[in-house]
């Protein structure tokens, strides 16, 4: 298990931390800035946004697949979701990593889990997600 924190923000004292979690053999998809993430040095808004819009809202017609719309495209906790997802994950690195591994034995043990930490010591985890999820928005 890979474990990496990050300062996020330092209010009089108070302080948050970014907190992942990654398993060893997800270490090759991740995004050489991950780390970054939820942090004013984080620069890939422009990415995340065109990925989601390409894998999501362009794919799909609103008229024809109602469903898909209601369930994810509308749903903004779907939609934050799969942003982080797009925001920690090379897309070629995945490719790769997709080509390798054309079958998965055990995907609820490859996990990506994203927590914040405070300087209280109290922990929120916000992601627990599997490499089931991650394909899903790609």
């Amino acid at each position: 298990m890979i474990e990496y924190s990050s300062l996020i923000s330092d209010e009089n004292g108070y302080k948050r931390f970014n907190h992942f979690e990654i398993s060893k053999d997800l270490e090759n998809i991740l995004a050489d800035d991950y780390h970054t993430y939820n942090t004013d040095k984080f620069s890939k808004d422009d990415l995340v946004t065109q990925l989601y819009k390409k894998n999501f809202v362009d794919k799909y017609d609103r008229d024809t697949q109602k469903e898909i719309f209601s369930l994810y495209i509308d749903n903004e906790k779907f939609k934050e979701k799969a942003q982080f997802v797009y925001s920690i994950i090379d897309i070629e690195k995945y490719i790769n990593f997709v080509n390798e591994n054309s079958q998965v034995e055990n995907p609820n043990e490859l996990t990506v889990k994203y927590s914040i930490l405070d300087s209280e010591g109290v922990k929120v985890q916000i992601y627990n997600l599997t490499i089931n999820d991650i394909s899903f928005v790609f």
